[in-house]
């Protein structure tokens, strides 16, 4: 048995990397060359030990490695213990088999035995290096999808001015410090057209949801991450580019990708969507786990909101997830629209309402503040943070 060599580093400055304690168990000669292969510049770190394709893999190897890649030698029957021994102690291990020849036959044999790849020797070192990159990736992906998913929250208006990017701001705020859930809020403004959550919040970034949903493959964990701003209030933020996108740009397997990524990473997830309706801004309300429809008290307003619940049971979404929220209600005696005649022109009970304060919601947005930053005792504020309670109420908090 072969001495255990320190890790050497095949390049280095990139973000593409494989787990750590990645073993690579040969016999010298292979041993040797592919450590003098490593200075050419690569993704990866590995921990090589020389031992002969007969000897038993060292307990304490098996017991450490991330991802381990074995030499095998199909005609000796103590080399193929080698695969039996690593199944029996940790049947979940990523395993690669170098193999000098691999027939079919031999590659379909390893599979049904557990093995995850196949390798060749000699070893080419691109080759090695881009098997385990890609089954360093199925790892993530599977754990992830282990993950359960937090709450998304889409936030849609009935129509242009009603006042849903205030609402999901504060929303964004007020489930962040009320909801209890670990690792805080995340608030993305879909709005690729005329989207300022920034704007209204005094925030501006480089790194847009239109760069993370134009990423393709490179779109992960810690690319979302770099796109997202501190709000400052308990919610991160990923904002909406400056130039008006074409809503046709948007791939809905790459924005489902993307809020997925999200959900994994954050307590809650909101967003905020645009007025027009498309495949994908569909798809985003079909995979929500609430919808709030902000309307007004206004017949122009009650009629789209009316066509937003047909367009969604159209799509077959819940009702139950729906929920009907009317800003900016008045406290007067004498209304034209009330509260109940919401309920009956809608089909569909209101599950909130918002007080009407113009004037220092505007002065609060014109600071970059939200409403009890302010004023502690607006009730626009304390309306919200009604709404929040009520909404992560149904998530079990």
């Amino acid at each position: 048995m072969g001495s255990l060599n320190s890790p050497f580093e095949l390049g280095g400055g990139s973000a593409v990397r494989l787990p750590a304690d990645v073993y690579v168990v040969a016999n010298a000669a292979e041993v040797d060359r592919l450590q003098l292969g490593s200075g050419i510049g690569r993704l990866a770190e590995f921990r090589c030990l020389a031992a002969s394709p007969a000897e038993p893999i060292p307990d304490e190897i098996v017991a450490a490695a991330s991802l381990l890649v074995i030499e095998v030698d199909p005609a000796d029957r103590a080399s193929m213990r080698r695969i039996a021994q690593v199944r029996n102690t940790r049947p979940n291990l990523p395993l690669v088999v170098a193999l000098h020849d691999a027939s079919v036959a031999t590659v379909r044999t390893l599979i049904r035995q557990g093995v995850n790849d196949v390798a060749t020797i000699p070893f080419d070192l691109d080759e090695l290096t881009t098997q385990l990159l890609d089954l360093a990736a199925q790892m993530r992906d599977e754990a992830t999808s282990r993950l359960p998913l937090a709450p998304l929250v889409s936030v849609v208006r009935s129509n242009g001015g009603s006042g849903a990017t205030t609402v999901v701001t504060h929303l964004a705020a007020a489930l962040a410090s009320n909801s209890g859930r670990p690792n805080g809020a995340c608030l993305i403004d879909l709005d690729i057209q005329f989207g300022n959550v920034g704007t209204s919040l005094g925030q501006s970034g480089k790194i847009t949801v239109v760069d993370l949903l134009e990423a393709g493959n490179r779109l992960d964990a810690e690319f979302l991450r770099s796109a997202a701003i501190d709000g400052g209030r308990g919610f991160d933020l990923i904002l909406a580019p400056g130039p008006i996108t074409p809503l046709e740009t948007v791939e809905v397997d790459q924005l489902l990708q993307m809020l997925t990524i999200a959900r994994h990473q954050y307590g809650s997830v909101l967003v905020d969507l645009p007025a027009n309706w498309t495949n994908w801004t569909l798809s985003t309300a079909l995979a929500s786990t609430d919808i709030v429809l902000v309307t007004e008290l206004t017949i122009p307003g009650l009629r789209q909101a009316k066509r937003r619940l047909e367009l969604f049971d159209t799509v077959g979404i819940p009702r139950e997830r729906i929920h009907v929220v009317v800003n900016r209600v008045e406290k007067r005696l004498f209304r034209t629209i009330g509260v109940d005649e919401v309920r009956q022109t809608l089909g569909h009970p209101v599950y909130a309402t918002l007080a009407a304060e113009p004037g220092a919601l505007q002065s609060a947005q014109d600071q970059g503040l939200l409403a009890w930053e302010a004023n502690r005792k607006s009730k626009f504020s304390s309306d919200i943070s009604a709404l929040a309670d009520q909404i992560a109420k149904g998530w079990g908090n």
